[in-house]
């Protein structure tokens, strides 16, 4: 679990999803098929519902784990995405679907409950200004790149930092405004990686969690399991961070040695990542069981690497966190890493 960069879109998705739909739906006969999609349709498909299941995952985390978290920001909860982040070959099926332009921001996600939502923004709007002032569109031909989204980001971010912003948007051919009022939320983006291996990562601004590990995880608990973690090591520091936000490392060090804990980086993310999970309302059960088929899967985390137990003995780890979690619900105690 390292660090990086955000990548562009330019890798091939593993369809794994569809292809477990198929293989359990009956094959018709072959004079009742209809045309199929294209590849790349299929994998733009493939990656926008993974997309959005990490979009609301991620939101319900940083939400429920702000005053945890040592950089907080005000949020909207969207996940945001551009046609310049797509590869050549993805790309014009990204502007069809979702109608998108150059670097213009596109929601291809806001999450049930999130400030996004309840102020009406659907899947498929383009942000064309903030505050009355133009978003960059940016070049609509080149290769992949991620820096046009990412300074229009920049821009909306700061718009919001001030409060209650209202965005003029794009919705197929008309045009509204629509006002959004922000909540406190962990100051981490969260990035989808096409990439077939099964990784997660932090780097002190952002979390990082592969095409291949999202499809990996079987529900959102066990996806609030994976970014738990991540987000884990930004609440506790093991990665570069900013200050502002909160004194959280301090409160969680303390809670830390009064629980007699002790192991490595990866062993306290394991721990205190579950409990960001359950304060976000998932279900810490599923820690365990996923580890055990995470390791029967993937030979480099069935045995122990630097750093990192082996899949089996942090399974056994996390069911004692479990029951820790367990008790202090039955004990009506806030549930504090």
């Amino acid at each position: 679990m390292t660090s990086g960069r955000p990548l562009s879109r330019r890798l091939v998705v593993a369809l794994a999803i569809a292809a477990a739909t198929v293989a359990c739906s009956p094959t018709p006969a072959p004079s009742t098929l209809e045309p199929l999609e294209s590849d790349e349709a299929l994998r733009l498909a493939a990656l926008t519902d993974l997309d959005q299941r990490v979009a609301r995952v991620a939101w319900s985390l940083s939400e429920a784990n702000a005053a945890l978290c040592p950089t907080v920001r005000l949020s909207a909860g969207w996940a945001l995405h551009s046609a310049r982040q797509y590869s050549p070959a993805l790309r014009p099926h990204a502007e069809a679907r979702f109608g998108l332009r150059g670097d213009l921001p596109g929601v291809i996600a806001a999450p049930s409950g999130s400030p996004a939502d309840t102020a009406g923004f659907r899947t498929g709007d383009v942000l064309l200004a903030v505050a009355g002032a133009p978003l960059s569109a940016g070049e609509a031909t080149g290769p992949a790149e991620w820096e046009g989204l990412e300074a229009n980001i920049r821009a909306i971010d700061a718009a919001l930092a001030q409060g209650a912003a209202t965005f003029t948007v794009q919705r197929g051919h008309d045009r509204l405004d629509l006002a959004v009022q922000p909540r406190r939320a962990c100051g981490y983006e969260v990035q989808l990686d096409p990439s077939d291996e099964l990784n997660a990562r932090a780097d002190g601004r952002r979390l990082f969690i592969s095409t291949a590990l999202a499809g990996f995880a079987q529900s959102d608990d066990e996806l609030a399991v994976i970014l738990g973690h991540e987000l884990a090591h930004h609440v506790l520091r093991h990665r570069p961070w900013n200050d502002r936000g909160g004194v959280a490392r301090r409160a969680n060090d303390g809670a830390w040695r009064a629980e007699g804990g002790s192991g490595g980086a990866e062993q306290q993310a394991d721990r205190v990542g579950l409990y960001l999970a359950a304060r976000a309302g998932y279900d810490p059960t599923v820690a365990a069981p996923f580890w055990r088929r995470f390791g029967a899967s993937n030979w480099r985390v069935r045995f122990p690497q630097i750093g990192h137990a082996s899949a089996g003995a942090r399974a056994a780890a996390l069911e004692t966190v479990q029951h820790e979690i367990e008790a202090r619900r039955r004990a009506g105690g806030e549930l504090l890493p």
